[in-house]
């Protein structure tokens, strides 16, 4: 049924962006992947040195992983792997990993292709691009759950393209571009910010988010392209369920460097109950994905929708409350 629909997706107009995910078939064939072997070493415990302060971006026990200049001009340099303050969740013996898709809406192929993983990825689609709502639909016809990926300013300069989210804005040209992107992508259940290490990190605009998200019951995951962002804590101040970033996948595009942020996935999750990853629909991470999802059963390891991730820490939230001490006694 994919594949059919592959020929209904048409640019919505001439002017199409550039392209900014390649799907050269042919080098994804001979593109080596991990056996599913070395996915067993993912089991060892996530040292303390891979939990680094909001103000540290990657950890100097893994320079393979240090930052370092990436072709990926799409996106952020990864701002932080997990926070401290952020405790683990009591969850049941299988461990949750929330695998993200961004940047969703510019290549068909690539698209189907990421839709077609045998896992419950969500994917984040762009506003406004020439495949967005038909791969959207697609998704949604898979069972797979769909966020929008709203473009945010960023301190790199970086263009957002149509539906840019910036400090210049005022109020009403701010909820009118928002509120726009929001409409140009069906099903989405939540939204994950694009770049945005200025925005996220800006309380006004922010809010501007939240009320909005607030209103429409959707949730948000930060990206955490800042160690500064207050995305966070601006969700939990207008009660949006909301989740953070703790790996980026493919920050490097290489295989080996997409294996060693898997496997530290893979191990905070089973350390602490769950982790959140995001990746980009790259030849060099479906590639990847294709051969190491299926081997996450045999780890104990479930891929879940951002959703259903945030149920389960409401769930485990509720059982943990006590009725508080009273001294009417």
């Amino acid at each position: 049924m994919l594949v059919m629909l592959a020929l209904l997706l048409v640019p919505e107009s001439e002017s199409e962006p550039p392209m900014l995910i390649t799907t050269d078939m042919t080098a994804i064939a001979d593109e080596p992947v991990a056996p599913a072997t070395e996915l067993v070493a993912a089991t060892e415990p996530v040292s303390e040195a891979d939990t680094v302060s909001s103000a540290e971006t990657v950890s100097s026990a893994e320079p393979v992983a240090q930052a370092v200049s990436s072709t990926d001009n799409s996106t952020e340099p990864p701002a932080l792997v997990v926070s401290p303050e952020e405790p683990a969740a009591t969850l049941p013996p299988t461990a949750k990993m929330v695998l993200i898709l961004d940047d969703i809406g510019y290549s068909v192929e690539a698209g189907l292709r990421a839709i077609n993983l045998p896992s419950q990825i969500t994917f984040a689609v762009i506003p406004h691009t020439p495949y967005g709502k038909a791969l959207a639909e697609a998704a949604h016809q898979a069972g797979r759950e769909l966020m929008l990926h709203a473009p945010m300013s960023n301190l790199s300069g970086m263009d957002l393209g149509e539906g840019g989210l910036t400090l210049q804005q005022n109020e009403e040209e701010f909820m009118q571009v928002l509120t726009a992107a929001l409409a140009d992508i069906p099903y989405i259940k939540g939204v994950n910010n694009h770049t945005g290490s200025e925005l996220t990190a800006a309380v006004q605009p922010m809010q501007w988010v939240m009320q909005e998200l607030k209103k429409r019951d959707l949730y948000f995951v930060d990206s955490m392209t800042t160690p500064d962002s207050v995305a966070g804590a601006t969700a939990e101040q207008f009660r949006v369920p909301s989740l953070r970033r703790h790996i980026f996948l493919d920050h490097i595009q290489t295989t080996e460097a997409i294996d060693i942020e898997f496997k530290r996935a893979i191990a905070l999750a089973q350390q602490r109950g769950y982790a959140v990853a995001i990746g980009h629909p790259y030849p060099e991470t479906l590639a990847y994905l294709e051969t190491a999802l299926p081997m996450l059963a045999a780890l104990q390891v479930d891929i879940v929708p951002v959703s259903a991730m945030l149920e389960q820490l409401r769930i485990v939230e509720r059982s943990s409350e006590t009725a508080a001490p009273t001294d009417a006694w």
